[in-house]
């Protein structure tokens, strides 16, 4: 048997894809190993939204290249559409993003074999119900991909094209699938998620898909990925009130300074984003995280605080904290005003304190509370799974994939809480 390993970087829409593509290839007879395995097929989804995304890609590919040399390596995702055929050679194939949904085919087709391609759109179930796909209880589901807006420092647009979603049958077809394979969470993930339908006359906008799936499928639970702040309406809230969508959404930031935010060309203000919060944050107990920049090109000093005490007011339950990035073919590249390294790695030192500040916040709230968890893996006995309100939770395996699973959170352990079971059934709990 044919052997593939896969490996991913970046977002949740890369590990959607790379998901998708096991399932391919595992229904057109390979065996899906680890990466670190020997195989004859190696998959790279690569990432370029940072210098260190492409870095690690290029190590990666390399990686792969001394696992087995007489091995084909496939370099895909957004680093190998952005560098193309510089990365490809005899053993190395470079399939970009555009064509990703053809990845199986065109593998078999330089190894010379007899094309076994698989549909990518309408016939999901085909391939969904295969193994070799995740492994975890979570599982992603990809409903649009591509931007239509352009930031001045990001290069997505580039490596991933205009937005497109995919027809709300389609995603009901996938989750379904998902559903019956045994994942108590589906994550609903795209490029720029919430201008999904725009696209497409007569489709639904991100509200009109979430309450479809909820009306239509028998999911344990929803969650949302990511939502950028000028495309969130609050109309969409409402949705909240189903107990399976989880109350926990990201919010890219990027900045708290009204002057880096033009700069950077977002499409919303520092003003706008408080009352967005404000709003999420009176429809219940929901968990707010977001991703910050610092060192954007012509950043001052006062700009600097300026953003920090406007996080600070927000009070994050998160932070994922990014130096800011000088990408080629981006206008934020060509800026002459960078800055310089020293200065951006200080900011985002006291940025990634007050991003662990909201973390302990998160957990010591949750102290004590009764929730349930959704388990993904396990690993010497200990199971690892997240919470509906983002709280990573540890408790004694096994870790059960299939289903929610009820628990009392503790003390603090590693980067969570501590749960232990709760039985609902107390002369089930005597027995055990």
């Amino acid at each position: 048997m044919r052997r593939v390993a896969f490996t991913t970087l970046g977002c949740k829409v890369n590990q959607s894809e790379t998901d998708l593509l096991s399932r391919q290839f595992a229904a057109a007879g390979y065996a899906c190993v680890g990466f670190d395995e020997p195989a004859d097929v190696y998959v790279v989804n690569t990432c370029t939204v940072t210098h260190v995304a492409d870095r690690k890609s290029r190590q990666l590919l390399g990686q792969a290249r001394r696992f087995n040399p007489e091995a084909l390596v496939v370099a895909t995702g957004c680093y190998a559409s952005i560098v193309g055929d510089q990365l490809g050679d005899e053993r190395t194939l470079v399939i970009r993003n555009r064509d990703k949904d053809r990845v199986l085919t065109l593998v078999e087709g330089r190894l010379g074999h007899e094309p076994a391609e698989l549909p990518f759109h309408g016939d999901a179930e085909k391939y969904l119900e295969v193994s070799g796909g995740q492994e975890r209880s979570r599982s992603m589901v990809k409903v649009q991909d591509g931007c239509d807006s352009h930031c001045t420092y990001c290069i997505i647009p580039r490596a991933r094209g205009r937005s497109r979603s995919l027809s709300p049958a389609e995603v009901i077809r996938r989750v379904d699938a998902l559903v019956r394979e045994g994942h108590a969470e589906v994550v609903v993930t795209g490029v720029d998620l919430g201008s999904y339908g725009d696209d497409v006359p007569g489709y639904p906008d991100l509200g009109g898909l979430l309450r479809r799936i909820l009306d239509e499928t028998g999911v344990g639970r929803i969650r949302v990925s990511s939502l950028e702040p000028g495309d969130f309406r609050e109309e969409w809230l409402a949705l909240w009130d189903d107990s399976r969508l989880c109350r926990h959404l990201h919010v890219p930031l990027q900045s708290g300074s009204a002057g880096v935010l033009e700069r950077m060309e977002r499409s919303y203000q520092p003003a706008d984003y408080a009352t967005m919060l404000a709003a999420c944050r009176a429809a219940g107990d929901m968990t707010i995280t977001t991703d910050v920049m610092v060192g954007f090109p012509g950043e001052t000093d006062h700009e600097f605080d300026e953003s920090y005490h406007f996080i600070r007011s927000m009070c994050f339950d998160g932070m994922h904290v990014f130096k800011y990035s000088r990408r080629s073919g981006t206008r934020a590249g060509r800026m002459l005003d960078q800055v310089a390294e020293e200065v951006k790695s200080e900011r985002s030192r006291i940025l990634r304190e007050e991003a662990a500040a909201g973390v302990a916040r998160l957990l010591d709230r949750h102290l004590g509370r009764i929730v349930s968890v959704a388990w993904e893996s396990e690993r010497d006995g200990i199971a690892r799974g997240l919470t509906d309100t983002n709280v990573r939770v540890y408790g004694p395996g096994p870790a059960d994939s299939a289903t929610l699973k009820r628990v009392r959170l503790g003390s603090p352990f590693q980067d969570g809480l501590w749960a232990e079971p709760v039985f609902a059934d107390l002369a089930l709990a005597a027995t055990l």
